[in-house]
């Protein structure tokens, strides 16, 4: 056969066999080569999973619970973190005022809350108000006696069965790792968030951990992708940078007072 010879058609049918036929042997000769390559290589990777939640779905009483595998990406696992730990945080303000003391986290079902008591303290009020996330006012109840062994203070935020609020989860701390991703949530006023992770640990004689997402505002919240609460920023942890925030810890003392005095604050 003269190539030369050959119709328009009749080229570019030629070319098409011969694009098939190429087409195919290239298939062969990559399957064949995936199939002898380790397990490893072939794995596909998902840059936007971020979590897989389990949950199990409850079935007959003579039937075995199947498992259902839901994907959550990490925009949104992040979104639904912020939203379920917002309902635990409350913005303390004096009685009467709207000018923000200090934030803190309800962290139980009677109304304990955390929060940063040097800078009640210093706030020179008596009586202070707690607003919660749907913006009723409520009030706190600070304890007789404060301890001075840390900046932690757990007041009473008195809260009723109709009151909109859930108390917060507490990260497990011997869990947290470096470069681990982090939220914070401050601001004081309109819930202001941002995003980073933990640059250092706590050390040995240390209650605070290092980020790269910095707060100003004392008893800004710091949370893990999935909502549970590391720490706030604290007179104490902000004098070391804005980046420190000072860990979840058990409460200094227990609320047992409707009111104290800065110089008790201080005792």
């Amino acid at each position: 056969m003269n190539l030369e010879q050959l119709t328009k058609h009749q080229i570019v049918l030629l070319t098409l066999l011969v694009s098939f036929v190429t087409s195919i042997a290239t298939g062969i000769v990559t399957v064949s080569l995936l199939g002898q390559a380790p397990p490893g290589v072939t794995k596909t990777i998902n840059q936007i999973v971020e979590h897989t939640v389990e949950t199990v779905v409850p079935s007959a009483p003579n039937q075995t619970s199947t498992v259902k595998t839901v994907v959550v990406k990490n925009d949104d696992l992040a979104a639904t973190s912020i939203a379920s730990a917002q309902k635990a945080i409350v913005r303390i303000v004096a009685k009467g005022s709207d000018q923000l003391v200090a934030r803190g986290i309800i962290i139980d079902n009677k109304g304990t809350a955390v929060t940063d008591g040097a800078a009640l303290a210093d706030s020179g009020a008596a009586d202070f108000e707690a607003i919660l996330q749907d913006g009723e006012r409520v009030p706190v109840m600070l304890p007789k006696i404060v301890a001075t062994s840390t900046p932690l203070l757990a007041v009473r935020v008195t809260v009723g069965t109709s009151t909109a609020f859930s108390p917060a989860a507490i990260t497990d701390q011997s869990k947290l790792q470096l470069g681990q991703s982090v939220i914070r949530i401050g601001g004081t006023g309109t819930d202001v968030v941002g995003e980073g992770v933990i640059a250092a640990l706590p050390a040995k004689d240390s209650n605070e951990v290092d980020t790269t997402v910095s707060a100003s505002t004392p008893g800004s919240v710091l949370i893990t992708l999935f909502g549970e609460i590391i720490g706030i920023t604290t007179t104490q942890s902000l004098g070391d940078g804005g980046d420190f925030y000072t860990t979840l810890q058990a409460p200094a003392a227990a609320p047992a007072s409707p009111s104290a005095t800065k110089s008790s604050s201080q005792t």
